[in-house]
This record gives structure tokens, C-alpha cells and sequence, in this order.
């Protein structure tokens, strides 16, 4: 099983493969990666059969967030 990371890791880009069984002895561990940016293809059998990633945020997200920062032109 990996090792545990610091939370101020970035992983943004990285994939990796695990097996069922690896997710099912440290989900935590694998949902907090995959929050910071991580991909997991998980496979059963050597099939994959689930991707997981954090959710990608969605336009009114982006706009509150742009219009929060004052990125958006004056």
C-alpha cells in the first residue's frame, strides 16, 4: 500500500492504478489524493472498473470564484 502523504502534496496529473482490494484497506487515503488532484483507475480482476478524481467545478463555480478574487476586468 502507498505511503501517506502530507496534505499540502500536489498531484495534479498523476494517475495510478490500484486494485479493489487496495481501495477497500485505505479509502481514506485514497480519497484525500484524489481530492488534492490524483486520479485512480481501480481494477478488479485486472479489469478497471471504476475511475475516481475530484469533480471538476463547474461554470458558476469558476465565475463566483473569478468574481470573489477580482480576476474579471474592471
Amino acid at each position: 500500500m502507498r505511503k501517506r502523504l502530507e496534505k499540502s502534496a500536489i498531484l495534479t496529473g498523476k494517475t495510478e492504478t490500484i486494485t479493489a482490494m487496495d481501495f477497500r484497506r485505505g479509502p481514506g487515503d485514497v480519497l484525500l489524493q484524489a481530492q488534492m488532484g490524483k486520479t485512480f483507475n481501480i481494477t478488479k480482476h485486472g479489469v478497471v472498473i471504476a475511475v475516481l478524481h475530484a469533480p471538476e467545478p463547474d461554470a458558476f463555480e469558476l465565475g463566483r470564484e473569478i468574481r470573489r478574487l477580482k480576476l474579471a476586468g474592471s
